[in-house]
């Protein structure tokens, strides 16, 4: 039971992480908080359902047109629905909230209240460590989301995006100074983040199913996560994540799952408590 518990853990962990870092993101460039996060986790899930299982195409096509189409969107929300709100977060913190709601009712009405889920990637189950059958979607699922996390860190350290991104980050007006154009650089950030939790739903649906209400925990798990390891904290994102999906996991194995999300919480407290700034935070001085 430890071996599953902790395999389980590893693998929700990651794709916390990687939803987080969408969360992340968005906050440390633009200190937008996006309520939507979660729903456009769900609607890369239904692209790739819709791609893959209505329209035949080849699942990992589906899958990085499903992603595309979200950083799209993204897009489109950060210039018709952000970008007039600058300068006045608790706007912007409304209207994502007021967009997840319709998103959901939207949702409800095209794929109705049950459960959709694209096909595996992978058949049949392979034995880990000799202990345990382990199913090989969810082996897939756990490479798929350490590439796509590495990826991130990379264009992050090497890319002159990534470059700009840390900068601005960090002094958002010297930024400026220096000829960064702050507005397309919100846009394709923000992009960049709704593209992540798209990741993420594509990597996650054909393991559990997509339904209108579904995004509603996925994304209040990536703010848990991205609080746990400090705001703006790329690494602390990658650590808080994999946290949150161990003590979930060995909670609900050796607890109770009728408590599963009530754990991470839990933690949430404790870390604050002893360190109000995340794991991975910087006090402003």
């Amino acid at each position: 039971m430890f071996s599953l518990a902790l395999m389980n853990g590893i693998v929700i962990g990651v794709i916390y992480a990687l939803s987080a870092l969408g969360v992340s993101l968005v906050v440390g460039i633009m200190n937008v908080i996006n309520f939507a996060h979660g729903e456009l986790y769900i609607l890369a899930g239904y692209f790739s359902f819709i791609f893959a299982d209505a329209l035949g195409w080849n699942i990992y096509v589906s899958m990085a047109a499903a992603v595309g189409l979200v950083f799209l969107f993204g897009i489109l929300i950060e210039y018709s629905l952000i970008r007039p709100t600058y300068g006045n977060d608790m706007y912007s913190l409304i209207l994502t909230f007021i967009l997840s709601i319709v998103l959901q009712n939207a949702y409800l009405l095209i794929f109705g209240p049950y459960p959709n889920k694209p096909p595996n990637w992978i058949k049949g189950a392979t034995n880990v460590f000799g202990q345990f059958y382990y199913g090989n979607q969810r082996l897939a699922a756990l490479v798929a989301g350490v590439i796509v996390i590495v990826a991130v860190f990379l264009m992050l350290k090497k890319t002159w995006f990534g470059k700009i991104i840390r900068a601005a980050s960090q002094d958002r007006e010297m930024a400026e100074l220096n000829g960064v154009n702050t507005k397309a650089l919100n846009m394709f950030s923000f992009g960049l983040g709704c593209a992540l939790a798209g990741a993420a739903g594509v990597i996650l649906a054909p393991v559990f199913p997509v339904s209108p209400t579904s995004g509603v925990p996925i994304a209040l798990t990536a703010f848990v996560v991205v609080v746990l390891g400090g705001m703006g904290s790329m690494w602390g994102c990658v650590v808080g994540g994999l946290a949150l999906g161990l003590v979930e996991n060995f909670g609900a194995a050796f607890i109770s799952t009728g408590y599963k999300h009530i754990f991470g919480f839990i933690i949430l407290i404790l870390v604050l408590a002893i360190r109000p700034v995340g794991l991975f935070g910087r006090s402003e001085t």
